[in-house]
């Protein structure tokens, strides 16, 4: 089954953001490369506090305006 950027986009953000997780964890992550552990917990702190307070985040079209914007 496919999906178009389209559809993908219209998502609701708790399911883009898990998308947007399964993604990067699908391209980043070499099996060959242990992660230290250090990184590990850092990652789920980071994590946990999001699913916490959801609200406190900023959306990445801010982030993007704020810092990529030419």
């Amino acid at each position: 089954m496919s999906y178009s950027k389209k559809e993908l986009l219209k998502l609701p953000l708790e399911e883009r953001r898990e998308l947007a997780s399964d993604l990067l964890d699908s391209i980043l992550v070499d099996e060959s490369q242990p992660i230290a552990e250090w990184k590990k917990e850092l990652i789920t702190e980071r994590i946990n506090l999001d699913k916490a307070n959801p609200a406190n985040g900023t959306e990445w079209a801010e982030l993007r305006k704020k810092y990529f914007a030419q």
